[in-house]
């Protein structure tokens, strides 16, 4: 699980804002295409989920993780901020969130 209160949001929001406002973190494809989406919702980090046959859903990361069960999604949103955190702390000293 990922623990909320040792990712530094801001340095989040700002890497998410250099990759264009979203990143997919995980795509579904049985029994519909559903597109899962690191994003920014109103200025702060955000999960949109989005599929064929329904409206795209915001939820914060708090809600996000205290509903999905799929750790192979969680592990994969987990990778995903890890990744967009190492890139925006480039040559810097890094905060893991390990």
């Amino acid at each position: 699980m990922i623990d909320l209160g040792i990712i530094p949001i801001s340095r989040l929001r700002r890497a998410i804002e250099e990759v264009g406002g979203q990143i997919w973190f995980f795509i579904d494809f049985d029994p519909f295409r559903t597109v899962y989406t690191l994003a920014l919702c109103g200025g702060s980090p955000c999960v949109v989920i989005s599929g064929q046959d329904m409206s795209p859903i915001q939820l914060t990361l708090e809600e996000y993780l205290r509903i999905e069960r799929d750790e192979r999604k969680i592990a994969s949103l987990h990778y995903t901020i890890q990744y967009l955190l190492d890139k925006s702390y480039g040559d810097s000293p890094r905060e893991s969130i390990e």
